[in-house]
């Protein structure tokens, strides 16, 4: 689902793709964005609800994990995919975050 290409050197890669029917999204360790909230974020944009209203991150995966191994994997391009508030999510080490609504 994420794209397999180091997208660290392309401008942000944000919006739908109406032919994959996915979500897209960076996130910036340099503006200390965290991969969890614009997980969540986009998840909820992409559900139409308050993140507030919808089950923590935490229930699907642990979040701080999430963070420390994304941190850590910076230059290499690590891909974690998971399924989160009826989506699947997968996130990069090198910021990019991708929302598939199930069908």
């Amino acid at each position: 689902m994420c794209s397999s290409a180091d997208r660290r050197n392309e401008v942000d890669h944000v919006g739908y793709d109406p032919t994959t029917d996915t979500y897209h999204n960076q996130y910036d360790w340099e503006d200390s964005s965290s991969p969890c909230l614009a997980i969540v974020e986009m998840v909820s944009a992409v559900n139409g609800q308050e993140p507030t209203s919808m089950e923590p991150l935490y229930s699907a995966l642990d979040p701080e994990a999430l963070e420390s191994l994304l941190s850590t994997a910076r230059d290499s391009n690590v891909q974690i995919t998971f399924t989160f508030q009826e989506c699947t999510v997968c996130v990069t080490s090198s910021g990019e975050v991708v929302v598939e609504p199930e069908k």
